[in-house]
Order: structure tokens, then C-alpha cells, then sequence
């Protein structure tokens, strides 16, 4: 696929073999969990919480090159849909991530909640072998464990599916000591596999203390690069 010219993003990333799997929430239930300012998203009434495995590689800062042994990660991230003044994005509850400076310029720079954990990533024949336990002090030790692979690609048109709903978001928004951060993402449309998957141990959802009767529906991307522009911010303001 041809890349398109971007420019203003100050930050690159490839995310390599990623699995999406996204469980159905009553919306009534997950708001309480999101920031004021936020309202939780929906497709035909049903609020979606996704848990994101995938490798993080060729990070660097525009204008800077690829540094080794500081350019690649292991992530999972927890994450769900909203608005924000009628404006469609991801916020993210977690980032669990193995790399401890990345995790430190992440907080920082972006205000965004990653934490520390040991993660193992590994090709297994067909599957990948993905593993974490958060480590980061006074955020909990969940585990995470599963294996996964991509099958048959998916032929997705513009239509407004639920994949495409899903997957197709090119902001986040976060909330960090009464600001609205907005973070805009660029990349390609994702090329999409089905998701095959085994799930060992999930501890991710218990905050949530919700029942999850369904078995999540899952998503298989191989690679994709991805592009950060600099976070807006603007003030919260009272009643949001």
C-alpha cells in the first residue's frame, strides 16, 4: 500500500503482529469508569472494551534516527471508545509496557497511563506467544495470557461496519490535571485478518466488576505504521 506525505507528526511507530480483541459492555456501566469530560461511544447501543497485545518497533522522534535497543516494545493496552464535543476517539485506561524508559517518556511527554511489566513475546509455529504481569509500584499486578494468530483476510469496505468502527480512530483523548489532552494518529487503513486466539489467564477486567457473558470478537493486523502529532489541550471546564 502507497504511503501518503504526512507531515507535523513528531513521533513514528510500527506496531507488529497486534490482536484486537474487543468485549461488549453496557454503556450505563462503563461510563462511571471514564473522565467527566468524556462520553463513552457506541455502535447501535453497544459500548466495546478492547485489550491490544502487539510489538512496538522502529520508534524514533522525527528528525532523529532509530536508535537500537531503545526503538522496540512490547505493549498491551486496555482501552474503549468516546466523544469529546462530538468528536470520535480511543481512551486508554492502561498501557502496560516492558520498556522502562519508554514507559517513563510516555507518562511524561504524554500524560497517558502507562505502566511497568514484564512482558515475554514469542513465534510459536502458527502462533504468538504473548505474556505480561504489570510490575509498575501502587497499579496492581495483573496477568495477561494468550496465543494468537491471524486467519483469512477480511474485505472491508467503507461501509459503517463494526469493524470499521472499532478500529478505525485516528485520535485519542486523555484527561491529566484538569486539561483534555487530544492526541491525533495517522496511519494507512488496517489491513485485517480474522483473529484466532487462547486465552490462558485474563486478570485485565476485573476493575471493571462487570460480567462478561460473551466471548470477545478478535482482529489480526500483521503490520502497520503509525504517525503522533503533537497533543492539543485545552482547559476542563466546570460541569464536564
Amino acid at each position: 500500500m502507497t504511503e501518503k506525505p504526512r507531515k507535523g507528526w513528531v513521533m513514528k511507530q510500527q506496531w507488529n503482529h497486534l490482536l484486537f480483541l474487543h468485549y461488549p459492555i453496557h454503556p450505563e456501566h462503563l461510563q462511571p469508569f471514564l473522565p467527566e469530560s468524556l462520553t463513552v461511544d457506541t455502535f447501535e447501543g453497544q459500548a466495546w472494551i478492547g485489550i491490544v497485545p502487539f510489538e512496538m518497533s522502529q520508534i524514533r522522534f522525527k528528525g532523529l534516527p532509530v536508535v537500537p535497543f531503545v526503538s522496540s516494545l512490547y505493549e498491551l493496552n486496555v482501552r474503549t471508545y468516546v466523544t469529546y464535543k462530538g468528536e470520535r476517539g480511543v481512551y486508554f485506561f492502561s498501557l502496560d509496557a516492558n520498556h522502562v524508559l519508554g514507559v517513563q517518556i510516555a507518562r511524561s511527554i504524554f500524560h497517558l497511563p502507562y505502566f511497568r511489566a514484564k512482558m515475554r513475546m514469542e513465534r510459536m509455529g502458527e502462533k504468538w506467544e504473548f505474556s505480561s504481569r504489570r510490575t509498575h509500584e501502587g497499579k496492581g499486578n495483573p496477568a495477561f495470557h494468550l496465543s494468537y494468530s491471524g486467519g483469512e483476510k477480511l474485505h472491508i469496505d467503507g461501509r459503517r461496519t463494526l469493524v470499521n468502527w472499532l478500529t478505525e480512530r485516528y485520535c485519542l483523548f486523555n484527561v491529566h490535571n484538569g486539561f483534555v489532552y487530544k492526541g491525533k494518529i495517522d496511519h494507512n487503513k488496517w489491513e485485517l485478518r480474522e483473529g484466532h486466539y487462547e486465552i490462558e489467564k485474563n486478570e485485565l477486567l476485573q476493575p471493571f466488576q462487570y460480567t462478561f457473558t460473551e466471548a470477545p470478537i478478535a482482529h489480526y493486523s500483521e503490520v502497520l505504521e503509525s504517525y503522533i502529532y503533537p497533543f492539543e489541550k485545552e482547559a476542563v471546564q466546570a460541569g464536564e
